[in-house]
């Protein structure tokens, strides 16, 4: 007999997603007569996306394929998953807080999560219609501000709502992640410059020494109120449509989501979306856009504030470039990506002279 939650794509059957569908209200007293595996979705560094096609007894508006995130194979990674709170914190986004929102992610039917067993797994709808972007690429002016358009109904509906207090609350917050994010900088910044040092400019290389005695700093945020933030809001983490019915953009990967200020994810994704130049000449306009969009759904934030804050976001992806560079496994594509991160969000947090906000 299957388990309730069932981390292991391989092991799923017609049964259980029979089961798990008609919980979830989607197969509607519909059998699935047969379920093919047919083979894992991206790349998968901390969890594996796997598709299956579904063959159901009445087809009729029931979907013919679902995507099934289950943890990672790798032994490290997949601890870390539960031992971070990676996987706890989609499994609460989805379960919890997805219906609160406005922004298009794709749909999840079923959220399991079984922190004893240390078992997990989403069952989301397909987006085969859509494109997944890329980093290294990068994004186009329009992408980059339908990404920016898109993000207000991640921050809008949840603006200053203090029951977010409440929302992954096993992360360290307040004084607690200003103080792990201050050490753990200190002691990636180093290293990370004896790395990859010679590949940037030596501004940037000064931005990141001047910055080791003020992340701590840093971390304890701005006063604007807090909203549920991706953090992690870049073209990996984007599926933008490309077939007639998908939408046209879709965020993904929701591990890192917490509460915070909430131009981090806008500062981080146009930080690294566009060579500088780019950024810098619609940037402003940008941030134009998304407080007209957060004024008409009902936030109050004006221009200056959000301009202030997001000067001061700018800083969030330097700090992740420095500590990514020396947590993550080096590879010669690895190296390329985290050079090309810490020079474009070196460069941007210059370019807006975030650092004299903390000094």
């Amino acid at each position: 007999m299957l388990r309730a939650v069932c981390g292991e794509p391989a092991e799923l059957d017609a049964t259980w997603m029979t089961q798990a569908l008609e919980e979830a209200g989607v197969a509607r007293g519909a059998t699935i007569t047969h379920l093919e595996f047919a083979g894992f979705v991206g790349t998968g560094q901390m969890a594996r996306n796997a598709r299956f096609r579904l063959t159901w007894d009445r087809p009729e508006e029931r979907p013919g394929s679902v995507v099934g995130k289950f943890p990672s194979a790798d032994s490290t990674a997949r601890a870390t998953g539960f031992e971070q709170g990676s996987y706890i914190t989609e499994w609460e986004f989805y379960s919890k807080v997805v219906n609160t929102l406005t922004i298009r992610t794709p749909r999840c039917y079923v959220a399991r999560f079984d922190e004893a067993a240390q078992e997990f797994v989403l069952i989301m709808e397909d987006m085969a219609g859509s494109r997944q972007g890329d980093q290294l690429a990068g994004l186009t002016v329009d992408e980059a501000a339908l990404a920016v358009d898109t993000v207000v109904g991640l921050h809008a509906p949840r603006w200053g709502d203090p029951e977010l207090r409440n929302f992954v609350a096993h992360r360290p917050k307040g004084d607690e992640w200003a103080g792990m994010l201050g050490g753990i900088y200190e002691m990636t910044s180093e290293p990370m410059l004896a790395r990859l040092g010679n590949r940037l400019d030596p501004d940037v290389v000064s931005l990141i020494e001047s910055f080791k005695p003020y992340a701590g700093k840093w971390a304890q945020g701005v006063d604007t109120p807090r909203t549920l933030v991706h953090i992690d809001y870049r073209p990996d983490n984007f599926m933008f449509g490309v077939e007639p019915g998908a939408p046209p953009l879709a965020v993904v990967d929701w591990q890192t989501a917490t509460d915070g200020n909430a131009l981090i994810d806008v500062a981080y994704c146009l930080g690294a979306c566009m060579p500088p130049a780019t950024r810098a000449a619609v940037e402003q306009d940008m941030i134009k856009s998304y407080v007209s969009g957060m004024q008409a759904a009902g936030v109050n934030l004006d221009y200056d504030r959000a301009w202030r804050d997001y000067r001061h976001a700018s800083l969030w992806g330097l700090a992740m470039a420095v500590i990514a560079t020396i947590l993550a496994a080096e590879t010669e594509r690895g190296n390329d990506m985290l050079t090309r991160m810490a020079q474009y969000h070196g460069r941007h947090a210059l370019d807006l002279d975030a650092l004299s906000l903390l000094r």
